[in-house]
């Protein structure tokens, strides 16, 4: 069932790159840029729920146990730094294809770029809120919604540096 949902998932990703093909303001983010990066930092890779993806996670940051309320709010993943109690990555199912989320954020007054993280399509947008700069990825799931990778602490090493190596391996699982 897992490899279904991946291969689902996976042809959804192939049919909406086109959608994100226009313009020039596309994001490319690769493994192989980051790798080496990632030799220097402890961690492993790491499924993520049942998205049909993977993503290398330092051993700095610890699995969460996530409550059926906030299973329900579509929080798939809560990874909480066991050094900073700010540095937290989350994956957050939202309602919504990303055309529609996109357009939402834009109407916020948030700036989004279209983004491609190991050939998958998606956007990358920053949030910010009580002092806490996050960076966000978000990619379109094969049943219409939008998964969103959040990063916080993002302006601040070494989580900056770390994070980039963490968005940089996100693809898709085996």
């Amino acid at each position: 069932m897992k490899k279904l949902f991946a291969v689902m998932m996976a042809l959804c990703l192939m049919l909406t790159a086109a959608a994100f093909a226009e313009g020039t303001d596309t994001v490319v983010i690769n493994w192989a840029d980051h790798e080496a990066e990632a030799a220097n930092i402890q961690g492993v890779f790491g499924n993520i729920s049942t998205s049909g993806l993977k993503m290398f996670v330092p051993d700095e940051f610890e699995n969460q146990e996530i409550s059926e309320e906030t299973l329900n709010s579509g929080i798939i993943l809560v990874l909480k730094s066991n050094k900073e109690e700010k540095a937290v990555v989350n994956a957050q199912v939202m309602g919504g294809d990303i055309a529609t989320v996109k357009a939402t954020l834009e109407q916020q007054g948030a700036t989004v770029r279209n983004a491609t993280i190991n050939g998958i399509p998606g956007i990358t947008f920053t949030a910010a809120s009580n002092g806490v700069v996050a960076a966000c990825f978000g990619f379109a799931t094969s049943a219409g919604m939008t998964l969103i990778f959040s990063f916080t602490n993002a302006d601040q090493e070494p989580y900056t540096s770390m994070y980039k190596v963490m968005a940089s391996s996100i693809q898709l699982a085996e």
